[in-house]
């Protein structure tokens, strides 16, 4: 089928799952994966407590799980409640990578990381350079917010906009793919996972089968993003 033009892309279909956590762990079950991020700051203790964190789940079902994460007392906490091997690492600094490379991974799961990060190319190319030195063969695991999210046309019909405080970037199946292709990384495959609240309000019940019907039209008006990417051929 053509390119439909210069500033014109066809969207990705695949698959949409109703639960972000469940389909990460799928895709990570029996595998080593390096789960960069691991820690939920500032909500890690109350994510421990509640037992909502990513982490704990990823340790029950993959087969060996290295956590990292800039965040050295949420790292501590982590250790202190749940056990495991972690690094504080920074995934752009040579020498803290290479201890992740050591381990290699199988996976590198970076779920809902990218949007908080202030310069995701340098980000993305600490990945990339972690892969190669690994050797492994690794995939990267992507997951992030969309922002073709049907839920942000209702918002922006209603002159709002909902976004977390502390996401600086929003991006798009093109977008996301042109940054990791841009750094070293070949998008793969392309995921979806689409949850709403159970409001039992009219207006929120109205929202919710609205958006279902537009997933079902188009997978990428769900509300997150999950690309799966491989090494670029040298």
């Amino acid at each position: 089928m053509p390119h439909p033009g210069f500033f014109v892309h066809r969207l990705p279909v695949g698959p949409v799952m109703p639960d972000r956590d469940a389909l990460l762990l799928e895709l990570c079950a029996g595998r080593r994966v390096l789960h960069i991020g691991c820690a939920d700051s500032p909500l890690t203790a109350e994510r421990l407590d509640d037992g909502s964190i990513l982490h704990a789940k990823l340790l029950k079902t993959a087969s060996a799980v290295l956590g990292s994460d800039i965040d050295a007392r949420g790292v501590e906490l982590l250790r202190e409640r749940l056990g495991g091997e972690y690094a504080v690492m920074d995934v752009t600094d040579q020498d803290a990578r290479s201890i992740a490379a050591r381990f290699k991974p199988e996976i590198v799961l970076a779920g809902d990381v990218i949007e908080h990060v202030r310069d995701a190319a340098s980000f993305l190319r600490g990945i990339a350079d972690l892969m190669r030195e690994a050797g492994s063969g690794a995939e990267l695991i992507l997951s992030t917010p969309n922002g073709l999210a049907f839920k942000g046309v209702v918002n922006t019909m209603k002159g709002l906009e909902s976004i977390h405080p502390d996401h600086v970037y929003v991006f798009t199946p093109a977008s996301l793919a042109r940054l990791v292709s841009d750094c070293g990384l070949h998008p793969s495959r392309w995921l979806f996972y689409h949850v709403l609240g159970s409001g039992k309000r009219v207006r929120e019940r109205f929202l919710r089968a609205a958006s279902h019907a537009a997933v079902k039209l188009r997978p990428a008006f769900s509300e997150g993003l999950v690309l799966v990417c491989k090494e670029s051929a040298p």
